[in-house]
């Protein structure tokens, strides 16, 4: 069996199904540098509770800003021994790895994972210089990536000659299996805000800037369609957009931030999933919300707009075009009808998990 050690950031929800998989494939090794996202706090208990692996943490070294730089990497590659090496985009574990395997002259094969989107590699939307300074130097040193969507995988055979396609997404039997033991929950919390009847437009995200949350309130009130907009999240952004939901006339139902169960029941109440972001490397919202069964209305910015057919299971649009939001919108809307939570309704999802994941391993033994 092939040995793969892998080494990551953290495990957000939405990968637990990968690596999951992954272990039970290869003779895996998974060292995480720390427990849970920087940018947000999951309860990283209930996430570790699903792994059918035992994790190393590696050991903190120092911090820079909000970068945790850790140690231990050589000594796990070393006792290790691995035959395919996997890190995270092109940060300080990837190029660790690649000093390592030059200096000691070793064989194994290294895969980088990576989130990039087409917006950013190829539009010029990179989140840093530094990312894309380090995508110029590391990316012709690896034997392969994986990719988010189609257009960037094509973008990155096209300057570098490799890359793997598989969006993040989440396994769909198991998944909807949650979404079905959610309906009655889905349905008290409805009836708690007298959504039972409506059509909903959803939002789920950090209330920031970049999420351009400012843009779907100003669409969503020139809808034609009677809907009911909730947006799920928090973040500095929240009382701006409370005022600007306020003058443009729109009642708009701010919940906080929800995590587990307590999240995924919105998906079941929704009709219509918005992402709006004028940056996004990808959106696992987007998977969760077709999975749910809603109709996807998704940016051009967003990475996960791959996920979206035009027309069969929702719409794209310009982030920066708010008459194109409306209309995109108008046509979801169209289309839905409230849920009954009586039984689930069918999958939006076109890419199925299984099949990639089949394609991801037998690329990695081929390596």
């Amino acid at each position: 069996m092939s040995r793969l050690l892998v080494f990551h950031r953290t495990i957000a929800p939405y990968r637990i199904d990968f690596f999951n998989d992954l272990s039970r494939v290869f003779e895996t090794r998974i060292c995480l540098q720390y427990k849970n996202l920087l940018s947000q706090k999951f309860d990283y208990q209930k996430i570790a509770d699903c792994f059918t692996f035992t994790p190393i943490y590696l050991k903190e070294l120092f911090r820079v800003r909000r970068r945790v730089i850790n140690r231990g990497y050589w000594s796990q590659l070393d006792e290790f021994q691995p035959d395919i090496v996997m890190v995270s985009e092109f940060g300080f574990d990837c190029l660790l790895v690649l000093l390592h395997r030059f200096f000691k002259r070793r064989k194994y094969r290294v895969v980088s994972v990576c989130d990039d989107s087409y917006n950013m590699v190829a539009e010029h939307n990179d989140f840093s210089r530094i990312h894309s300074l380090m995508r110029s130097l590391i990316a012709p040193r690896l034997d392969e990536l994986i990719l988010v969507e189609p257009k960037v995988t094509e973008w990155y055979r096209k300057y570098y000659g490799k890359g793997f396609f598989f969006p993040i997404i989440k396994n769909d039997v198991s998944a909807r299996d949650v979404y079905a033991r959610l309906l009655p929950e889905a349905r008290k919390t409805a009836e708690a805000y007298k959504l039972l009847g409506q059509k909903i437009v959803l939002f789920v995200g950090r209330l920031v800037a970049l999420k351009n949350v400012g843009i779907l309130i100003q669409a969503f009130a020139r809808c034609r369609n009677e809907a009911c907009l909730v947006i799920v999240g928090d973040g500095p952004e929240r009382a701006s957009l409370e005022t600007l939901a306020k003058n443009e006339g729109v009642h708009v139902l701010f919940t906080g931030r929800l995590e587990g169960d307590d999240l995924l029941q919105w998906y079941n109440i929704a009709s219509v999933f918005c992402l709006p972001s004028y940056q996004e490397a990808f959106g696992a919202v987007t998977n969760e919300a077709l999975l749910a069964g809603c109709i996807g209305v998704i940016s051009s910015n967003a990475g996960s707009q791959c996920l979206i057919y035009e027309g069969k299971n929702g719409y794209t649009f310009s982030p920066f075009d708010a008459g194109d939001l409306t209309k995109k919108l108008d046509l979801a809307l169209t289309r839905c009808a409230p849920s009954s939570f009586e039984t689930l309704r069918s999958s939006q999802m076109l890419i199925q998990y299984d099949e990639k994941m089949k394609e991801l391993v037998h690329l990695l033994h081929k390596l």
